[in-house]
């Protein structure tokens, strides 16, 4: 396992998706394939049980769809930190993002007014 940094959080991976067991803790990962440049971030989830939200996530067929022969690997950052900072986190890192993460958006701004 490696450890790898983005936006101020160590992520270990890979862990192969279908091939290794993802830890049953809260956390944060990414999903990623490889790219001609390195590895490229296809989605940022969050959850309680990181192993229960990627392995349900609906965006599976879009990761298989953009994975490199068919190679999908997840990093994975297990924290404590309460669900809305790593909901926090997760939408910073796609914003930062947003033209390069083909299977997530960040969530729309809705004017209060």
């Amino acid at each position: 396992m490696i450890k790898i940094l983005v936006d101020g959080r160590y992520f270990t991976g890979p862990y192969v998706l279908d091939k290794n067991e993802l830890p049953r803790k809260p956390g944060i990962a990414l999903i990623c394939t490889e790219a001609g440049e390195g590895l490229k971030i296809m989605t940022i989830l969050q959850g309680d049980d990181i192993n229960t939200t990627v392995n349900k996530s609906s965006k599976r067929p879009c990761w298989n769809k953009h994975s490199y022969h068919g190679r999908i690997d997840v990093y994975i950052d297990e924290t404590e930190t309460p669900a809305s900072e790593r909901e926090k986190y997760r939408i910073s890192a796609i914003s930062k993002r947003k033209d390069v993460i083909f299977c997530d958006e960040p969530p729309k701004i809705e004017d209060d007014w």
